[in-house]
């Protein structure tokens, strides 16, 4: 208990200095954004800062500064929340949480001669809103103001965990992008996390429209040599093949020969026949 206490503060000690900026002695800048960061943070943690060139002895702290304009600011704020706290929205153990929660689907059984289905989750299509259409539950009524979207009741599910918020399929293309910046500036252990979370989001999302887009930039933006998050696609792809069916996974399959390569490969080790 107190050696957790201690990592909470500590924590909170390193999130403090990046909100705060307090004792900074070094800029980053991306687009509007602008960071007041710490010289013995970034550059213990980042190859791409460790760099003694990038700062002039001497200089003063109101001039040291680097501007990653060309990245998008959205991942840069995420690369330094990783930099100074070891990790980033959404946390790993959030994505393996959800991942195991919703594994299945809440069930609830209710009476036979209920006029509920209890299906949940819940997703209003326009027979919902028929006259002689059952309730999803005796304490919601669907209603054509108030669409629902993966409804889950509360009441009916109790132990139902709702998903952090953004641990969903857009994990898919985020944690492509996490990967990819964490190679540029030579953050490993980020490039490591990144392809953990990449690895659960496929397992999970593979069937999402959001995969197809996250394999195209994990191959358009990784060299042929840096297997992380190829071998990933290829797997999924291997594992479930009536993504074969998907006109997106066909056009990656034609684009790259590498994952269309991989995928026969791993079909034709699974058969016997190499």
């Amino acid at each position: 208990m107190a050696e957790e206490q201690a990592r909470e503060e500590l924590l909170g000690t390193f999130k403090s200095l990046l909100e705060s900026g307090d004792y900074s002695d070094f800029v980053i800048t991306c687009g509007t954004d602008t960071y007041n960061v710490h010289k013995s943070v970034v550059c213990t943690r980042s190859g791409f800062f460790k760099g003694a060139e990038r700062f002039t002895a001497g200089q003063e702290a109101a001039t040291a500064k680097a501007d990653l304009s060309e990245d998008e600011p959205e991942i840069v704020k995420l690369l330094l929340q990783y930099l100074y706290e070891g990790e980033y929205d959404v946390k790993l153990v959030d994505i393996k949480l959800v991942n195991m929660a919703h594994s299945t689907r809440p069930v609830v059984r209710g009476n036979i001669l209920s006029p509920c289905h209890y299906s949940f989750p819940h997703t209003c299509q326009p027979y919902c809103f028929d006259d002689d259409y059952a309730w999803v539950c005796q304490h919601h009524q669907c209603c054509s103001q108030n669409c629902c979207v993966n409804f889950v009741c509360t009441q009916c599910c109790p132990d139902w965990i709702p998903p952090p918020k953004g641990a969903d399929a857009s994990q898919l293309l985020l944690s492509a992008k996490m990967y990819e910046i964490g190679d540029k500036y030579d953050v490993l252990g980020l490039k490591q996390l990144a392809l953990s979370k990449f690895s659960l989001a496929c397992e999970k999302y593979w069937e999402s429209q959001q995969f197809a887009p996250a394999a195209h930039y994990a191959f358009s933006t990784t060299p042929e040599s840096d297997k992380g998050l190829r071998d990933i696609v290829i797997k999924t792809i291997a594992d479930h093949m009536k993504m074969l069916n998907s006109p997106a996974v066909e056009a990656l399959l034609n684009e790259f020969n590498g994952l269309a390569m991989g995928v026969l490969k791993i079909r034709a080790k699974d058969l016997g026949l190499i």
